[in-house]
């Protein structure tokens, strides 16, 4: 068990164990999984799928609680916004915040409508399972072997060290505003955030300036000790231990690329026929089961 600031990581796990361009690959299709997929089934399944590979992790519960606080924030924030602005039909007032009334030739006002809250929920299960998805990925790869699998996939060296760097300085950025929030309440400050909005929103942004401050310093250590071994971007680059996947690696790998072009395929099929309806009879049956399944 490892710590990584404000999470622990099982470093034990199956999970762990995968190959670091495994798991890219499967943030890859889950990426193109939640862009393809519309049904509401095939959304569900997505996230429970998400969900079993990131209970794999066996992560504590504190963690578990604070990944749960994330998700409902984004789930949260995505039915609101859909419910506000939903302009489907047939819709059903849910709640009038402000009645509606007319400005010159606008009319304004704020509902929360019932189907775009439905519409919105099940929308976020996009987000939420990336997410999940993105998150056991950093949970269980160590910045190195990420690194690597980075290089190993063609991405430039410049890119995947900004990427592996900015993930690694996360927690502890995290925990320097934790800190600095902390001699802040010492010193006498309190949130009033009803009684005072303005007030609390000015200190709080206020304690971001000496994270700031001390990220920009970290950011020039960093550049300088780079400097000083000689980091050239430009340079082949070698991963140790070698980047080699296992047996197991290799058939979870050529399963997600099969899924992957049998997704595709099945909807590039289904588009072209609803867009030109030029579908054959013989496969109707099967743009009905796209069209219901996917």
């Amino acid at each position: 068990m490892s710590a990584l600031g404000w999470i622990e990581v099982n470093d034990q796990t199956w999970l762990a164990r995968c190959d670091a361009r495994l798991k890219l690959a499967w943030l890859g299709v889950l990426s193109l999984a939640s862009v393809q997929l519309e049904s509401h089934e095939a959304l569900y399944a997505l996230f429970a799928i998400t969900l079993i590979v990131a209970a794999g992790l066996r992560l504590a519960a504190r963690t578990w609680a604070i990944i749960a606080a994330l998700l409902a924030t984004i789930t949260w924030g995505t039915v609101l916004s859909q419910a506000m602005f939903y302009g489907g039909h047939p819709s059903s007032p849910h709640l009038t915040i402000i009645p509606t009334f007319r400005l010159g030739s606008l009319e304004l006002g704020v509902t929360l409508w019932r189907e775009g809250a439905i519409f919105g929920l099940v929308q976020s299960l996009r987000l939420v399972a990336v997410t999940l998805g993105g998150l056991a990925v950093c949970l269980s790869t160590s910045p190195q072997r990420l690194l690597a699998a980075l290089v190993a996939v063609r991405v430039p060296v410049a890119v995947s060290f900004m990427a592996v760097a900015a993930l690694r300085f996360l927690p502890t950025i995290l925990n320097e505003w934790g800190t600095v929030r902390r001699s802040s309440r010492l010193r006498g400050y309190r949130p009033r955030v009803w009684s005072a909005p303005w007030h609390t929103l000015r200190m709080e942004a206020a304690l971001m300036a000496p994270v700031i401050a001390a990220s920009l310093r970290r950011a020039t250590t960093l550049a300088t000790s780079l400097g000083s071994r000689g980091f050239d971007a430009t340079r082949p680059r070698t991963a140790y231990p070698a980047m080699r996947m296992r047996p197991t690696d290799m058939v979870l790998l050529w399963s997600l690329a099969a899924f992957a072009v049998a997704l595709s395929t099945l909807k590039s099929m289904y588009w072209l026929s609803q867009v030109t309806g030029a579908g054959a009879e013989s496969l109707a049956p099967l743009y009905a089961w796209i069209g219901r399944w996917l």
